[in-house]
């Protein structure tokens, strides 16, 4: 029940993407994913001009962009939590599991923490992520070892060496007008992605051997 409940936290993992690109969808017209932050999708007010006329970004799905954060988040410290004793015991398991943890509180309080409320407290939860997620990827790949395909080892190591140069742009372009958001989102979506492509990896691994295919 344990790997079943920490399998169903990883892999429902890329519906957090279709939630943040529902948000995106409903702000206003002057949202960019190429150059708006995620935060901006959390922002609680609007800002009005003369006639009521909306200023900037205003996203009426602010609620429902916190509330994944925040639920997402959660899954994810507790897939890891849930997950750790099915995985080969090495430093690489504890260290992934840590760093999934951790990364998964920070995106929660992200959530908790509104960028247009609590400015100082937003920053200091969300810097973090940028270093755990990349690195929490990379030491899910060592930790499961042999236990999956090469095909999705293959592909973590590659969503952490993305998630790493997407940290890396965004820390460079912060403040900019420009590619701070798809930055950032090469930064952090990768991590959802795989979670979700290992977890049916894993899912797949568990069925009686006469209902799945040979793996590579």
């Amino acid at each position: 029940m344990r790997r079943r409940a920490g399998l169903a936290c990883w892999l429902v993992q890329p519906v957090y993407l279709v939630v943040e690109l529902l948000v995106a969808a409903a702000a206003s017209s002057a949202y960019s994913l190429r150059d708006d932050t995620i935060s901006t999708l959390g922002q609680v007010r609007c800002i009005l001009g003369d006639g009521g006329v909306v200023v900037g970004v205003c996203s009426s799905g602010h609620a429902v962009m916190n509330a994944g954060l925040v639920v997402f988040g959660l899954l994810r410290a507790l897939g890891a939590l849930l997950l750790r004793d099915h995985f080969r015991p090495s430093r690489w398991r504890t260290a992934a599991t840590s760093l999934w943890v951790l990364s998964g509180i920070s995106s929660a309080a992200v959530g908790l923490a509104p960028v247009d409320q609590y400015p100082g407290v937003h920053a200091l939860v969300a810097t973090p992520i940028f270093v755990l997620q990349p690195l929490a990827i990379l030491a899910t790949v060592g930790a499961v070892g042999q236990g999956v395909s090469a095909a999705v080892r293959s592909t973590g190591l590659m969503a952490g060496a993305l998630s790493a140069i997407g940290s890396l742009g965004f820390g460079a372009r912060l403040g900019q007008p420009t590619w701070g958001g798809g930055l950032e989102r090469l930064a952090l979506w990768p991590a959802y992605v795989w979670l979700g492509i290992l977890a049916a990896s894993l899912v797949a691994a568990t069925r009686p051997a006469h209902l799945r295919r040979t793996v590579p």
